[in-house]
């Protein structure tokens, strides 16, 4: 009996020596970090328990880690802006009048001044005022939003008297629409011009093509989409404020450096758009020299007393 309990002290006091030897520091190179087979140059510590590596960064793998990619020498970029890694900046300074974006990590216009009615020039700034030193592209009808394109139209017309395409001339891809209101299509311009002239060339489809062979300040011009026009010009103060537009231009730089809405005949100008109204008529926005203006569909094959002003997005 006593040896009995003897062999049971001398087993239960053993218990705390096995629980220690078991609480071991783990010896498995992946779990500790040493994940690389070799490191160039043996720059690395190679794993004491195996043929594992782990090695060290170099400065420009360091600097990639934490964002610092940038030279900052490219289009309308001055230089980095705040401390550099490796010679690498992750924000750039920029031109005049140019911003950084973080998103595109690019410098681009500032778009604050582009509402509308303002004038557009060709290095991405805009002004209610004409200034004869930039190249103006067009007057701003459609103001730029976080999830939206802003669009600007050109200040007269590059085509008139021009047909919209010849009978039967239903666009695979366009949907026809009947209604004004359903006029939603506001971001579809160069969709719908791509469309459009794939199906046919500039005899078929002139208005649209002449939006395509239009290339002012080196830009993708489209024909704007019934929706665009109704929603930028069909109401009362947008109309307002791109005549109002029209008028500094002519002021500064004569009368026919710009075409009000409306005069381009001495009467009623119906502007082309890009959206079906039906199998034989498309959608085009309509104005009179005495300011009166409306949305309507226009036979395709019309070519009186319309035009061409083609749109660019920003």
């Amino acid at each position: 009996m006593k040896i009995r309990f003897l062999l049971i002290g001398t087993s239960l006091s053993l218990i705390p020596n096995l629980t220690f030897a078991q609480c071991v520091a783990t010896q498995d190179c992946a779990t500790l970090g040493y994940t690389e087979t070799s490191c160039s140059g043996g720059n690395g510590v190679k794993c004491p328990f195996g043929n594992k590596w782990a090695c060290f960064k170099s400065d420009s793998e360091f600097c990639n880690e934490y964002g610092f990619t940038l030279s900052c020498t490219g289009t309308n970029q001055t230089g980095g802006a705040g401390k550099a890694c490796n010679g690498k900046y992750n924000i750039c300074k920029c031109a005049a009048n140019l911003t950084w974006n973080a998103d595109t990590k690019s410098c681009e216009a500032n778009t604050a001044n582009c509402t509308i009615g303002a004038l557009y020039y060709a290095d991405g700034t805009c002004s209610n005022d004409y200034i004869s030193s930039k190249k103006l592209l067009g007057i701003v009808i459609y103001e730029k939003s976080a999830s939206q394109n802003g669009w600007v139209m050109t200040h007269k017309p590059v085509a008139t008297d021009i047909a919209w395409g010849g009978y039967e001339t239903d666009i695979p891809g366009l949907t026809n629409i009947t209604s004004e209101s359903s006029l939603t299509d506001i971001q579809a311009s160069c969709t719908n011009t791509d469309k459009i002239t794939a199906q046919g060339n500039s005899s078929k489809y002139p208005a649209a093509w002449a939006t395509k062979n239009y290339k002012e300040g080196g830009k993708t011009w489209c024909l704007p989409s019934g929706g665009l026009l109704r929603n930028a010009l069909d109401n009362s103060a947008n109309f307002t404020k791109f005549n109002a537009a029209i008028l500094e231009i002519q002021s500064k730089a004569g009368t026919s450096a710009a075409t009000i809405l409306g005069n381009t005949y001495n009467g009623a100008e119906s502007v082309w758009s890009s959206s079906e109204y039906s199998y034989y008529d498309a959608w085009s926005f309509s104005a009179n020299p005495n300011g009166s203006f409306n949305m309507h569909g226009n036979g395709k094959y019309n070519g009186y007393h319309t035009s061409v002003r083609p749109v660019m997005a920003f």
